[in-house]
Order: structure tokens, then C-alpha cells, then sequence
């Protein structure tokens, strides 16, 4: 599946650009040391939770105490599974997990004292695999998944809803018939719980038209309202969504637009009035959070190899938090954003190191700049703002996809703008400046696009 490849790829890809971050910053919590795939949720009190695949094994950990976690194998799976939706509630937290393969989906949850692994999806025909399937849980903390089977030979799609009883019973109910709607990928889908009932959202592509449905049940069928569509090939990894305090449903996921060259963000809400925009210019969706102030998606940018004339597949990552009003970046890619009960926002960073943990006290609002100026003698000059800070410092580095990247000095801050030479010995490579907030640890960053030669 072209999405899970991306993304599995984006995670090994990006310990290379923020593991000498992570390694000199006191306040990062190292979750798992060597893991660089993994997901992020809060419980019902604020106890954050990391899922991941160690090996052969579904493992949760959570924080008990200020830099202590504790992690619980929970389940054995094939080599090469994934977690693709990972959620707390009342009940504790709940897994899904999807084979490499794409063929085999189950779910993962605390049970009493131990953990309880149920299948919702295997055993498929020939040619048949499983689109990122989505999750959320209802008030009583049960489990509600959403996921589509799709015919690799006639790109037929169905979509089905599963949930669980507080004994395992699993009942599923097929949403769409007849092959509807076909795609040229496995379409995902996410459900989500709108006045306790299920809605679904699902996404495809197919000859050119890119679409994404809402299905909302009717009686003993379902009715699909066209959330947005346009000219596009195909959704690249999950959908995401939640609901605004008001009952706006917002919903987000990537784009592929080959014919531009780009694979945009797409925001879109649903309330007395549908509206959708694009985000961001190319990244791949992650994460949504929908406080008071608005949405909020995180996403990953990204520099490719073939862009400063290089091969290879190991790209150099940025990591997104975009709204309505803006975009903050991170340093390396951002697996989970989460609202914490404080109003402030939890984040999940990868790194060679492994997976980090970071708590804000409010909203990530911290934006730095970029501009690299080749002077011609030798000399490259790396300038920019930190939007909001007086004074300070950033860590200036030399980066190249698929290589360590190389710390060259540290700039101060003076009235919010820093400036820095550089002289590095060759090329090609790309800049990136880090911003470290004393206090919370988070590190915010801007990454160059235009590379030196």
C-alpha cells in the first residue's frame, strides 16, 4: 500500500535528523529507546500513552511519574505490523494494529489486569487488502472501528464499521455496496462519534477525481454527504478527525497531485456549512486536534534526496502543526499531537534515539524562520526570526538526506532575530535552524528548502 510505505519510510528516515536534539535536551522524555514508529493518546485524567511494535510485540507505554515510564507487552503480532490508531479511555487504552501485508487487522486493549487481542479482519481473497483503518472510542470507552477492504484487480472498495461489546463481542456492518466507490489505493477511514452516533469518513482517488464522504446512517442504510472533492489522484496515509467544542466535525488527510508536483494538506469542517482548504503544500497528515481556538493538524514536510541532486530514499523531515491562522514547525517528524487537560498541547517526536515525549503549558506557537544566502566567497549566511523571543539562542545545522547531520554553532537571539556564517567545506545540503523553549523543552525549528552546492 503506497501510504503505509511512505510513512514507514518517513519514520526510519527521520532519527537521522533529530537525534542530536533529543540527545542534548534535558527536558525530552525518552519513551522508547531505539523505537521511531509510534502513536500518542491521553487518558480520561491527562496520563499520556505511547503504542508501538517492538519486534514481534504490541507494547504501551505509559507515564506514571516526571521521567519514569512503563511499558506492557500487550500482544504478539507478525513482523512488519504496524499501529495504525491508538486511543485511552475509560477502560484503558486500545490498540489497532494492521499486518504488513495489509491483510490482517486487530485491536489491542486493556482487560482487567492483562490485555486482550481481537481480530476484526483477515483471512482475505486473493488480490484484497485492508485501507488505513481508523478509531475511536465511545462513552463508555468500547471501541468503534472504521476501515475499508479494497480489490487491488477492479479497485472495488467496501466499507465496514466494527464494535465491541465489553465482553469481545465484535459486530460488524457493511456501509457501501457494490464496489463503491472505486480507488486506485485502499481508501482510509476513520469513524467518529457525532451525538453518540457513528459517522465515518472515507477518502479515495480514481481517474483523476479525488473525494471524501462523511456516511452517516439512515435507517438501516447509510447516506454518504461529499465532505470535499476535486481533481487529484489519491489519499496518501490516514484521514483524521475529531469534533470542535461546538460540534464541528473536522477532518484532515494528504493529497497526491502528481500533476503539480505536490501533495497538499487538506482541512476540511463540517457543520451547518461544509468549507475545505489546503494547509500545507506537501506533507503527510499525522494528527488533528479541535480545541475552542480551531483545528489544528499535524503533518510532516520533508526534503527529498533527488531535490539537491542526491539518490537514496531517507529524506529530512519537519514537522508541522498547521491551523487556519498559521504553521509552527518542529524539529523532525511529528508522530502524535494531543490535547492535554491543562489547555496546553502534548507532543510525540521520533529520533535515532527513539520515541520523545513533550508536554507544552499552552498551544505550539513558537515560529522560526530560514533564509541561507550563498555569498559566493565561501561564506553562506543562515538568518531568520524566533517570533515572540527576545533573546536566546538556536543551533545551526548542516543537513543532507540520508547522512547525520552536523551542528556548525549557535546564533543568538537579539530582538527575535538571529544571524549566523557558516562556512561549510562542500555540498549539496540544506540548513536548519532550532529554537529549544526553556520550559517545556519543545524544539522549534525551520528547515531550508533551497539547497547549498
Amino acid at each position: 500500500m503506497v501510504a503505509v510505505t511512505m510513512l514507514r519510510l518517513a519514520m526510519l528516515a527521520s532519527g537521522v535528523a533529530l537525534a542530536l536534539v533529543v540527545a542534548g535536551n534535558a527536558s525530552a522524555e525518552i519513551v522508547a529507546k531505539g523505537v521511531r514508529d509510534g502513536l500518542l493518546a491521553l487518558g480520561p485524567k491527562g496520563a499520556p500513552s505511547v503504542a508501538f511494535v517492538r519486534g514481534t510485540n504490541v507494547v504501551v507505554s505509559t507515564r506514571v511519574a516526571q521521567r519514569k515510564w512503563v511499558g506492557a507487552n500487550a500482544a504478539a503480532v507478525t513482523s512488519g505490523s504496524q499501529v495504525m490508531a491508538f486511543a485511552a479511555g475509560a477502560r484503558g487504552p486500545v490498540v489497532l494494529v494492521q499486518s504488513g501485508d495489509n491483510r490482517r487487522l486487530d485491536i489491542v486493549r486493556k482487560q482487567g489486569v492483562g490485555w486482550q487481542k481481537l481480530r476484526i479482519a483477515g483471512g482475505l481473497p486473493s488480490g484484497v487488502q485492508l485501507g488505513w483503518p481508523g478509531l475511536v472510542l465511545d462513552r463508555q470507552g468500547l471501541p468503534v472501528v472504521g476501515f475499508s477492504r479494497w480489490n487491488a484487480l477492479t479497485t472495488d472498495s467496501f466499507l465496514f464499521t466494527a464494535r465491541f461489546d465489553a465482553k469481545g463481542k465484535v459486530r460488524s456492518q457493511r456501509i457501501t455496496a457494490e464496489g463503491f466507490p472505486q480507488s486506485w489505493v485502499p481508501p482510509p477511514a476513520t469513524p467518529v462519534l457525532v451525538a453518540g452516533r457513528v459517522h465515518v469518513i472515507e477518502s479515495y482517488g480514481y481517474r483523476g477525481v479525488l473525494g471524501t464522504f462523511v456516511w452517516v446512517p439512515q435507517g438501516r442504510t447509510w447516506i454518504g454527504h461529499n465532505l470535499d472533492s476535486g481533481v487529484g489522484d489519491f489519499p496518501l496515509g490516514p484521514v483524521v478527525a475529531g469534533l470542535g467544542p461546538d460540534g464541528t466535525l473536522h477532518a484532515a488527510w494528504t493529497e497526491s497531485l502528481t500533476v503539480y508536483g505536490t501533495a497538499p494538506v487538506t482541512l476540511a469542517s463540517r457543520g451547518s456549512q461544509s468549507r475545505s482548504e489546503f494547509v500545507l503544500d506537501r506533507a503527510l497528515t499525522t494528527a488533528l486536534v479541535a480545541p475552542a481556538s480551531g483545528p489544528e493538524v499535524a503533518a510532516n514536510e520533508w526534503v527529498a534526496p533527488e531535490e539537491l541532486g542526491l539518490s537514496g530514499t531517507e529524506y529530512a523531515w519537519a514537522g508541522m502543526v498547521a491551523r487556519e491562522s498559521g504553521q509552527v514547525e518542529l524539529d523532525g517528524w511529528l508522530g502524535g499531537l494531543a490535547l492535554n487537560p491543562a489547555g496546553g498541547r502534548d507532543v510525540l517526536l521520533s529520533s535515532a534515539a527513539g520515541l520523545s515525549w513533550f508536554r507544552s503549558p499552552g498551544r505550539l506557537a513558537t515560529k522560526v524562520t530560514i533564509d541561507t544566502a550563498d555569498e559566493g566567497d565561501g561564506r553562506v549566511t543562515v538568518s531568520g526570526e524566533v517570533r515572540g523571543v527576545p533573546s536566546g539562542q538556536v543551533t545551526i545545522y548542516r543537513e543532507r538526506p540520508g547522512s547525520a547531520r552536523r551542528p556548525v554553532g549557535k546564533a543568538q537571539i537579539s530582538a527575535g532575530t538571529y544571524s549566523f556564517v557558516d562556512r561549510p567545506s562542500g555540498g549539496p545540503l540544506v540548513y536548519r535552524a532550532v529554537y529549544v523553549a526553556p520550559k517545556s523543552g519543545v524544539p522549534y525549528a525551520a528547515l531550508s528548502h533551497e539547497p547549498i552546492y
